[in-house]
């Protein structure tokens, strides 16, 4: 039997018809546990899985640590066979008795990785066992009671000193005699005692008949009748009694009464006592020690068997481990030669795990501990409340985790440029999740990035002031020629529309050269976005006869917190983008509502609509759409990406939705102040 990935491993394990704990060697935490080990160990399964072994079976740390620790040292294997263990089971201790292994587990070094804990109860054969020798001894016992009873009459074996419970019935059930331990026991006299039923001296209706019957069946058999029986005592309260009724005869061997004898075997010491007292009882014990023995013997050719299966599984267990260390080791190369920086952060207790990359990438030295509050103190201030509440959101939400920002080393003082990637994954025992991830260092690429839009922007710049100038001519121009030349009046304006469009994408330059250089100014200001809505209604119905616009009426005042021009820019944008992918004379619906704390405002169109592949990169900066139809389209694919950016600096969202062919809808959503 192969194993053919560590699934399969983990599956056998957890199958195996005996009770399997794989421990790490080092650590001594169980990693994996399958259930029949949860059965014997009788712990629940987050009580051992991911514990200390110790932890879990502190009861039995002082019996076995050492077995287990040289294990560890030495690489044997430890064999225990019917061991009688005082365990915590379902939150009671029992004792038990179990034969069980400590199997190591080596690498190639031969160095021990993992132990295997294998055990096997065997509580209720031992338990039989004993059970069958004090059966056998108690049945001696009887036999050897009754012959010696049979001898000699009842009368001449009543004692008073005896603790005890001696008594006689004749043939109506009547006691006629009873001795001072007995009557104690009632808390009666013999004048109040002698002479009467067992039901007037106090015994419960299911006893008395109890008695009678055994009574009737010693007259009728004239053999002793042997048995237990629990009842309460006057001063002790319940008690739990052995007793023994033989007939007494008469001269002509006739039963005339039966006396009893009555025993109180509460106390296991005293029936311990009353058995080493008896040699035949102990010869009977030694005759079973040597059944025993026997057994033992043909347990231990099953567990030579079982052991010899364990050593398979063993072998396939190296197997498999070997192969995990070999995927280990590829991952490790790849994060290596990439230059990669790697981290774990555990979602309870916060523990931030780095390797020295990471590190070096935050100007930490490599033995230095580096805490998450501490990594984020070194990102600049204008992104250090951008990345910390992605970090949490991540953390805690399983959000999103690719964020790009600059940090300043500790200790070099070095200004870098890292991109962070990260995944939340829930650990096994549902207890807790991992985050982990890699972060690598873009500075040349950011840098380039930051030079090209210093370029855009310095360009941008310097074209728009003789646009500005060029379209203030055109202007006037239109002016003078509007009364002389209806041609050169028509001419001009389509320059003048040009310009204007020139003007617009040099603009939507300078935006994206301020964002990314982070300069781009917000001026935040409380106003009702109802009365934005209703001024671009009426700029659109100045301006715009090529399509039917429709504003849906906001009945309520919607406050926000914001930059008014901005927000401005981006309801214009939404509205020309419906505008330049629709045909003339469809519908464009302009909607401002409210929807859980946030102010919603979506543009409708009955447009070209997006296909679903191009739907999650539209909001991407110089993303354009491919195809035939948009060829006749102009644009650079700046516009959506501003809007977005926009209101995500508005602690905002915004989306589209769109059926190809059919049209889009982009909805944008600001958070509402309360009124």
């Amino acid at each position: 039997m192969l194993f053919t990935d560590a699934e399969d491993f983990n599956y056998t394990i957890l199958n195996a018809p005996i009770g399997i704990c794989i421990l790490n060697a080092d650590t001594l935490v169980a990693e994996i546990v399958n259930d029949k080990f949860l059965e014997v160990a009788g712990k629940p399964y987050n009580a051992i899985y991911g514990q200390y072994y110790w932890d879990a079976f502190a009861e039995v740390r002082s019996n076995d640590e050492a077995a287990l620790a040289t294990v560890v040292a030495t690489g044997e294997t430890y064999y225990a066979d019917e061991v009688e263990l005082m365990l915590i089971r379902y939150g009671k201790p029992e004792m038990i008795f179990v034969t069980f292994v400590y199997a190591p587990v080596k690498n190639k070094e031969g160095k021990v990785k993992k132990v295997a804990v294998w055990v096997l109860e065997n509580t209720r054969q031992v338990t039989e066992r004993k059970k069958e020798a004090m059966m056998r001894i108690q049945e001696e016992l009887r036999e050897v009671r009754r012959h010696a009873d049979q001898q000699r009459r009842v009368y001449e074996a009543i004692a008073s000193g005896t603790p005890d419970l001696m008594y006689v019935w004749d043939l109506q059930y009547r006691f006629i005699y009873a001795n001072s331990a007995l009557l104690n026991m009632w808390g009666k006299t013999w004048d109040t005692a002698i002479g009467k039923g067992l039901r007037e001296n106090g015994y419960e209706e299911w006893h008395a008949a109890m008695h009678e019957r055994e009574i009737d069946h010693v007259v009728a058999t004239k053999e002793s009748v042997r048995g237990e029986v629990a009842f309460p005592h006057a001063v002790l309260g319940n008690r739990i009694y052995d007793y023994i009724l033989i007939p007494v005869f008469n001269e002509a061997g006739e039963v005339e009464a039966v006396a009893g004898t009555t025993r109180d075997v509460t106390d296991r010491k005293e029936m311990e006592q009353t058995l080493a007292q008896s040699s035949e009882e102990l010869q009977a014990i030694n005759e079973e020690l040597l059944s025993a023995n026997e057994e033992q013997a043909a347990s231990n050719e099953e567990l030579i068997a079982t052991n010899e299966e364990l050593a398979i599984v063993n072998q396939q267990l190296r197997d498999a481990w070997h192969k995990i260390e070999e995927r280990e080791i590829a991952l490790r190369l790849a994060v290596d030669a990439a230059n990669f920086g790697t981290w774990f952060i555990h979602s309870v207790t916060r523990e931030f795990i780095t390797d020295a990359r990471l590190k070096e990438l935050f100007g930490y030295y490599p033995e230095e501990e580096l805490s998450i509050e501490q990594a984020l103190a070194q990102i600049t201030d204008e992104y250090r409340d951008f990345v910390s509440t992605k970090l949490e959101n991540a953390l805690y939400n399983n959000g999103d985790y690719d964020v790009t920002y600059p940090v300043i080393g500790l200790h070099d003082n070095r200004l870098r440029w890292l991109r962070a990637i990260g995944n939340l994954k829930a650990d096994p025992s549902g207890a807790f999740s991992a985050f982990t991830g890699v972060v690598m260092d873009i500075t040349e690429q950011k840098i380039d990035e930051i030079r090209k839009n210093d370029f855009i922007g310095m360009a941008s710049h310097e074209l728009k002031t003789p646009l500005t100038s060029m379209k203030g001519y055109i202007q006037m121009l239109i002016k003078v020629n509007r009364q002389n030349n209806d041609l050169n009046t028509d001419m001009l304006e389509k320059a003048n529309s040009q310009v204007g469009k020139m003007t617009a994408m040099i603009n939507s330059f300078l935006n994206v050269s301020r964002l990314e250089s982070g300069k781009i100014y917000m001026e935040i200001q409380e106003f009702d976005l109802a009365e934005l809505i209703e001024e671009a209604e009426e700029e659109t119905n100045a301006t715009i006869s090529s399509h039917i616009v429709i504003f849906n009426p906001v009945v309520e005042p919607m406050v926000v917190n914001a930059d008014r021009d901005k927000i401005g820019q981006v309801i214009h944008n939404l509205i020309s983008n419906a505008l330049k992918y629709s045909t003339a004379g469809s519908t464009i619906e302009v909607s401002c509502f409210k929807d859980k704390g946030m102010v919603n405002v979506s543009v409708k169109d009955r447009g070209m609509g997006i296909k679903s592949d191009d739907l999650p990169n539209i909001f991407d900066r110089y993303y354009r759409v491919e195809g035939s139809q948009m060829f006749s389209i102009s644009g650079f694919g700046i516009g959506l990406y501003l809007c977005k950016e926009i209101i995500e600096r508005h602690k905002g969202e915004i989306s589209a939705i769109s059926d190809f062919g059919v049209g889009s809808t982009f909805t944008f959503s600001l958070p509402l102040l309360s009124t």
